[in-house]
């Protein structure tokens, strides 16, 4: 079963961490999310949301969050070890059937992947 778990130890909860992956981050776009990814010096890539009032009200806003930790939590095998991310979903994002949010979730973290191979 353990496999099937996103522990708190995989998620970013302490205000200063968003704080620092938001000041230090790289910001990438798709039509309904908005991604920022840090290298942090952990064993393990991390996941933060921020999900505004505009995206809709508290049971919207939940029903997304816990739909993007389990896509993270599916695909997180993807993403490079070692990186803060932090996901924003924009308004109409929760309108997104479950596939297409997790394309553009994919689509996100491959860019970070990316960017990781290359020279800095």
């Amino acid at each position: 079963m353990s496999g099937h778990q996103f522990p708190r130890s995989s998620r970013i909860c302490r205000k200063a961490d968003f704080e620092e992956v938001f000041s230090k981050g790289i910001r990438w776009s798709t039509r309904h999310l908005r991604a920022v990814v840090h290298e942090a010096g952990r064993d393990e890539s991390r996941l933060g949301l921020a999900v505004s009032r505009k995206v809709g009200n508290a049971v919207v806003r939940n029903r997304l969050k816990r739909r993007l930790r389990e896509i993270f939590r599916v695909e997180r095998s993807m993403a490079p070890a070692h990186r803060d991310l932090i996901l924003i979903p924009r308004p109409g994002c929760s309108d997104l059937d479950f596939q297409k949010l997790r394309l553009e979730v994919i689509d996100l973290i491959s860019r970070s992947v990316e960017s990781s191979k290359g020279p800095r």
